[in-house]
């Protein structure tokens, strides 16, 4: 089920900066560390985690945390 759509913008300063950052850390570590060093713990709003059943899953997604929801619905 659908609950609703919206669209969004990132015109407030600060929180277009969070996700910069956490785009340039993602970016950093597969650069100088590799893919597989990507972690559920990085990011502020935006965060890489496995994506797959089970455990030692290879692929991975983006997911936006709770706050970057909300921030983006305004609730």
């Amino acid at each position: 089920m659908l609950h609703g759509v919206t669209s969004f913008v990132l015109d407030d300063a600060d929180t277009y900066a969070t996700v910069k950052a956490d785009y340039d850390l993602v970016r950093n570590v597969i650069r100088e560390q590799g893919f597989g060093h990507l972690t559920g713990y990085m990011g502020t709003l935006i965060q890489p985690r496995t994506k797959g059943s089970g455990h030692g899953s290879t692929s991975r997604a983006f997911y936006a945390r709770t706050q970057f929801v909300a921030t983006l619905l305004n609730l």
